[in-house]
């Protein structure tokens, strides 16, 4: 039987030795240094696979974007923007009107000769009208007077004409008398009734009547004449017309009309230089208005993405007022480092990721390009991202199978986008 340990028996090396002691639980805060070493050596692990082996075997392009074709609308002449008819976003057609450029410069001394000459041809004009309608007034007058003497001498040669006549007859009806005496006085004489010397005095009046009636025939006939050149305007003399003013009316009136038909002539010339005068000036008055109030228009299809000149601006000419874009021919612009070279070719199938509700896009390499030259930059609503030495710029457009809606929705030039092979 163990004797019972007294109480102050605990103190007894033996009893130390039989005593249980409990170990120390360590604190939470001890395993923050160890836990940190391990996200170091993790981000270590990261680092070197981003940096050394991740670029070997990713396909990506280091950087993208989206772009397109730049439209840029400019003004021909210099002047003053006065109105804009195109904000930002908005669809353009072709021929629309995009803004209106005033210039208050334009050369007007081509339309002022033009004008000055038109009044003077105005001016010529009228004389020669009013010149016209005096001859025709004086014409009229004239044509009254000789139509008056004309018909007075008419009258007077036709009467005359009738007395010759009336003594033809008379003429012929003498004729015709001593004839018969002639032929009576022979028929006596050879019966020697009368003697040679009364035959002789018979036969001298039958000639003398025969000599007086082809006289009368002759002046008859002449006579005829006369009138019949006189209903004709034409007069021989002044004694025949039976009127000296006949001849000078038919003379004046003669050079009346020709005057007239000249003047119209002249006229008529003078209509046709103004009319071809006044399209002139139409058309130099068409070139100032457009001038001066000068529509900037459209030329391409695409949508406005920056007023560079507002209303109120002063621009030259050639200067840009508005920048659009083609989404049309909306695409990618990826640089690809220069080991993935080799694989790269027109043709060659890329997928682009725009956006996490889109998802992503198929499109196809267009153009490589070792550098981006400025000229080509310029080209395009957005300037290409930048690339280090040896790589390679490839310019690529969506994917015939592409829905218009999701290429519509991913033309925003200068967008960053994640690109790489198929």
């Amino acid at each position: 039987m163990k004797p019972e340990l007294q109480p102050t028996d605990r103190f007894h090396p033996a009893t130390r030795r039989t005593t249980l002691v409990k170990p120390k639980r360590k604190s939470g805060l001890a395993q923050i240094p160890r836990m940190a070493g391990y996200l170091f050596m993790a981000f270590l692990a990261w680092l070197l696979f981003s940096t050394l082996l991740k670029p070997w075997i990713s396909t990506k392009a280091t950087r993208a974007i989206l772009d397109a074709p730049a439209i840029l609308i400019t003004s021909p002449i210099a002047g003053t923007v006065t109105a804009l008819h195109a904000q930002s976003g908005d669809a353009l057609k072709p021929g629309q009107t995009v803004a209106v450029v005033k210039n208050t410069t334009v050369a007007r001394d081509a339309l002022t000769s033009l004008l000055t000459r038109r009044l003077e041809l105005q001016s010529h004009a009228e004389d020669l009208k009013d010149r016209i309608q005096a001859n025709q007034r004086m014409l009229g007058y004239i044509d009254s007077q000789y139509m008056q003497y004309h018909n007075a001498s008419l009258t007077q040669l036709r009467s005359a004409d009738a007395s010759l006549r009336a003594q033809q007859d008379a003429a012929a009806a003498k004729l015709e008398g001593l004839s018969t005496e002639f032929w009576r006085t022979v028929a006596l004489h050879r019966d020697g009734a009368v003697s040679a010397a009364a035959v002789t005095a018979a036969r001298a009046k039958m000639d003398a009547a025969q000599s007086e009636k082809d006289a009368l025939e002759q002046n008859t006939q002449s006579h005829g004449a006369i009138i019949n050149a006189a209903e004709h305007g034409v007069y021989v003399s002044a004694d025949q017309a039976g009127n000296s003013l006949l001849p000078q009316l038919a003379h004046r009136r003669a050079d009346l009309q020709n005057s007239i038909q000249n003047e119209q002539a002249e006229a008529d010339a003078l209509n046709s230089q103004l009319g071809d005068l006044n399209r002139l000036i139409d058309k130099e008055k068409q070139r100032v208005q457009t001038l001066s109030d000068y529509d900037i228009k459209a030329y391409a299809s695409g949508t406005a993405q920056e007023i560079v000149a507002p209303v109120g601006t002063q621009v030259t000419a050639g200067a840009t007022l508005v920048r659009a874009t083609d989404c049309s021919k909306s695409g990618v612009v990826a640089v690809f480092p220069a080991r993935m070279a080799p694989r790269l070719d027109r043709g060659t199938r890329l997928v682009v990721q725009v956006s996490a509700a889109q998802g992503p896009l198929g499109a196809h390499i267009t153009q490589l390009l070792p550098s981006a030259p400025e000229a080509v930059q310029r080209g395009y609503a957005a300037p290409f991202p930048y690339a280090e030495d040896g790589s390679v710029y490839a310019l690529a457009q969506w994917d015939a199978d592409t829905p218009p809606r999701l290429a519509a929705e991913a033309c925003a030039p200068g967008r960053s986008v994640v690109t790489s092979l198929r």
